[in-house]
């Protein structure tokens, strides 16, 4: 009776981690890119102050742009663009092409700084005065052999005392109200975009 009660509770404990075990071998590749697209996002969440994310602004020539997150720091704002290649990525600030190598292929795509450049001058106009600064950020898949410029951030280059401001009240008064400024200037492409604290 013994060890047909110990095989009645066994057993279907086994065929349920089996299971499991399986799915998760079959769904090993989604979960991995779930759990770094969270960590990702956990930690640029951390940075500054403020953040708003996915914010559409007028270009200035009939068109509009999409910013990824712009981000209040005591004494600027901050202007981040999502970037997600995979591989090893081989570029500098001013050649017009930035290439990317997937095993044994390579891709030529637009330099992304000059785009970037752009941006931050359409809302420097908006702001005149304050500090905007940009950088793009490349996510976990992507690596820079040969180096990249400055405004190349990854996990492992953000600079540390962007996750060192929290306090609002630190915030200089004409960045505080530049950035009053460009949040009722935009347009958010979902209901996601609203204004978050960095914690």
């Amino acid at each position: 009776m013994e060890t047909t009660w110990l095989n009645s509770v066994l057993l279907p404990l086994i065929i349920i981690l089996l299971a499991a075990a399986i799915i998760a071998l079959i769904n090993a590749r989604k979960l991995n890119l779930f759990v770094l697209s969270w960590r990702r996002k956990r930690l640029l969440n951390a940075i500054g102050i403020k953040q708003k994310h996915n914010l559409i602004y007028p270009d200035g020539l009939d068109g509009s742009f999409k910013v990824d997150r712009l981000i209040l720091l005591r004494d600027s704002i901050l202007l981040i663009s999502l970037k997600q290649y995979a591989g090893n990525i081989y570029c500098a600030e001013q050649i017009s092409e930035w290439t990317q190598v997937v095993g044994q292929k390579s891709y030529k795509f637009h330099n992304p700084l000059f785009d970037l450049e752009n941006q931050m001058t359409t809302l420097r106009t908006s702001v005149p005065g304050v500090t905007i600064k940009g950088a793009l950020f490349f996510d976990h898949s992507a690596e820079f052999p040969k180096g990249h410029p400055t405004s190349v951030l990854h996990r492992n280059n953000i600079p540390e005392h962007y996750f060192s401001q929290r306090d609002i009240a630190e915030t200089a008064y004409p960045v505080l109200k530049a950035w009053e400024a460009l949040v009722e200037l935009s347009q958010t492409t979902s209901s996601k975009g609203q204004a978050s604290v960095g914690t």
